[in-house]
């Protein structure tokens, strides 16, 4: 059973009419999340999971007493300032050690091959997973948002809208992604899950709810023994982005490559072109030194 139940969370606030019932409710709904969830890593992704569901069924021009109720929902549906300091501190330990330490990548020619024959896949969740290794954008944002439109004289380009988790950022406009294959079958693939799983347009979370543990059992049957260690569904993210830097180092032509790595996936993965320091979470494999 998810412990996500931000439809029902939904439902009873829209009942409620003063500041004190919602925010009563409120705190019920978050003792409950901080119950349940194991970790504050764990809560912070429910959380989230929350507030992005909440910003997108109420308008900012909802009002409960006069006050907006979107940003009092958000100020209660919080990390606290200890868990936000835990959280920081751990995510900081795990990007240092990661970075000391970056996993192989054993096969990068079969890696590319095993996502290219998935675009065929009978399942759909397999054609998902080869867009992700392929394109780099994550498993929600294929089912959910994604539309990728061709970049004249380039098939190994396209312009990407679609971007999830992008933190009120306002500045978010469709943009140039690499591709690690072809853009024809790549935007065939995305057609025919659109056309398979109609329900999930719109709706990450009914995505996330029903697909996480599929995609995640599918991933490790796929890509065992390629990469260090157990692959996870996110490391896709992480390997796209290394593979374009590796593409993109292989074509310049004056011997000179300008733009650091973190500045590069932050360019690829879409964050804001001032946040070159979360990209640092996605230096987490190696590839063989050519030799």
């Amino acid at each position: 059973m998810s412990i996500c139940k931000v439809e029902n969370f939904y439902d009873s606030i829209r009942r409620y009419h003063t500041v004190k019932e919602v925010t009563k409710r409120t705190k019920i709904e978050l003792r409950y999340l901080n119950k349940t969830c194991g970790t504050t890593a764990s809560l912070k992704r429910y959380l989230t999971m929350y507030r992005n569901y909440l910003k997108d069924k109420i308008s900012d021009s909802k009002l409960v007493e006069n006050q907006s109720l979107l940003k009092l929902l958000l100020s209660i549906l919080t990390l606290n300032y200890d868990q936000q300091k835990e959280f920081k501190k751990a995510h900081n330990v795990e990007v240092s050690e990661g970075q000391s330490n970056l996993r192989k990548i054993y096969d990068v020619e079969k890696y590319i091959n095993v996502s290219i024959g998935l675009l065929d896949a009978v399942s759909v969740y397999d054609r998902i997973i080869g867009l992700c290794a392929l394109t780099g954008r994550r498993p929600a944002e294929i089912a959910t948002s994604a539309v990728f439109l061709p970049v004249d004289n380039d098939e190994r380009q396209a312009t990407f809208t679609g971007q999830l988790k992008v933190k009120d950022r306002i500045d978010v406009a469709p943009y140039n992604i690499p591709l690690l294959y072809d853009y024809e079958p790549i935007a065939k693939t995305l057609t025919s899950i659109i056309d398979a799983k109609p329900q999930f347009i719109g709706n990450p979370l009914l995505f996330n709810g029903i697909a996480s543990s599929e995609l995640s059992a599918r991933v490790k049957k796929h890509f065992n023994g390629l990469i260090e260690g157990t692959i996870q569904l996110k490391n896709l993210r992480a390997i796209y982005a290394l593979l374009a830097f590796d593409l993109m180092k292989k074509q310049i032509t004056d011997g000179y490559i300008t733009i650091s790595m973190n500045s590069y996936f932050s360019k690829i993965l879409g964050h804001s072109e001032d946040d070159v320091v979360t990209c640092g979470s996605y230096i987490d494999f190696c590839l063989p030194i050519e030799k």
